[in-house]
């Protein structure tokens, strides 16, 4: 399966949080952390150290028992943050990651593949396969894939269609901005 693009780890939990009908200002102020674990390819192992239980699980655990005993107001960021660690681990699945670094470099993976063909009706196939394997080489990382150009021409097309609208948007999204400079300032 194709790797997936920063983007795609941006804008896929968010969409869904928005969706749920999350704090938008909290939503998107904490976004950026979903490609944070693709940072581990300066390390040279990438899907290892920023994809293994250590930096989405246990990081964010602390942060969460912290903010339950010491800060309450932060309880609601480390629930963000867990989420957007852990999604983009559930999103490279498919690929696999070193879940269990450092104690192994074995990948777990994920491969699910659902067909679909209009031979002599309509088909539908499933196939899923699954378990460890040797940690492979990346290469490069995509930081756009073909699916991330698209959404962003398609994005360009929305805002040339509904500038009236995004004029409005862009002054509320910096207006927002400044409130939240404001307050991390304090």
């Amino acid at each position: 399966m194709e790797p997936m693009d920063a983007l795609m780890h941006l804008l896929i939990p968010m969409l869904f949080l928005l969706a749920l009908r999350k704090d938008p200002k909290s939503v998107i102020m904490f976004a950026p952390l979903a490609i944070l674990p693709d940072f581990d390819v300066l390390t040279g192992l990438h899907r290892a150290p920023g994809h293994s239980f250590v930096p989405t699980l246990i990081l964010p655990l602390i942060l969460i028992l912290y903010a339950r005993f010491k800060r309450p107001e932060w309880m609601a960021g480390a629930l963000l943050t867990q989420f957007y660690l852990a999604s983009h681990v559930i999103l490279d699945v498919t690929g696999g990651v070193a879940f269990l670094y450092p104690f192994t470099t074995e990948q777990i993976f994920i491969d699910p593949e659902i067909t679909f063909n209009m031979t002599g009706g309509a088909n539908f196939g499933f196939h899923l396969d699954w378990g460890m394997r040797p940690l492979r080489e990346m290469g490069t990382v995509d930081f756009l894939s073909d699916t991330g150009f698209t959404l962003i021409f398609l994005g360009i097309l929305t805002c040339a269609v509904f500038r009236k609208e995004m004029v409005g948007a862009a002054r509320r999204v910096l207006e927002t901005a400044r409130e939240l400079l404001g307050k991390l300032r304090r």
